[in-house]
């Protein structure tokens, strides 16, 4: 079955904090993503399986930490979370892969991301798809491992 990835709209604020709490993060966060994107300082795309959403990506064109986000050519994945029932079926990579081709079509040259360094499916995914590993340092919840991709410009 092949998902739909569409843009998040404010009536998914529900959906993704649930998406939020059962990943095991705050929830609290996703009234100001819609803040965010409206001052186009995020993007935000769902993922749908029969017209429910089961996952999530973002990406913020704006961090406190420079290396992350610049606001410029340097952009940052956030955000990823699938739900339990629509695991391990390709849609992490799928919406990663999306985001990437989202963020090339704005001119962003290279993409980071982080998460915990002892999720090794996350890092096994990344990895896979051409991030590498270039610092570590706390985040608001933990410890926390930063990949960086170079994005080929779009043909």
């Amino acid at each position: 079955m092949r998902a739909a990835i569409r843009q998040a709209r404010a009536e998914d604020a529900a959906v993704l904090q649930a998406l939020r709490l059962e990943a095991g993060w705050d929830a609290d966060a996703v009234p100001s993503w819609f803040d965010a994107v409206a001052r186009d300082e995020r993007a935000m795309w769902v993922a749908e399986l029969d017209g429910q959403v089961v996952a999530m990506v973002a990406v913020d064109f704006l961090d406190a930490d420079p290396e992350v986000a610049d606001g410029n050519g340097t952009a940052a994945v956030t955000s990823l979370a699938v739900t339990a029932l629509a695991a391990r079926q390709g849609l992490g990579r799928a919406l990663t892969l999306f985001a990437e081709e989202q963020a090339r079509a704005r001119g962003i040259r290279v993409l980071t991301l982080n998460t915990r360094p002892t999720n090794a499916p996350a890092l096994a995914l990344y990895q896979g798809l051409g991030y590498q590993a270039f610092k570590r340092q706390p985040r608001s919840w933990g410890e926390a491992i930063f990949l960086r991709k170079a994005l080929e410009p779009s043909p």
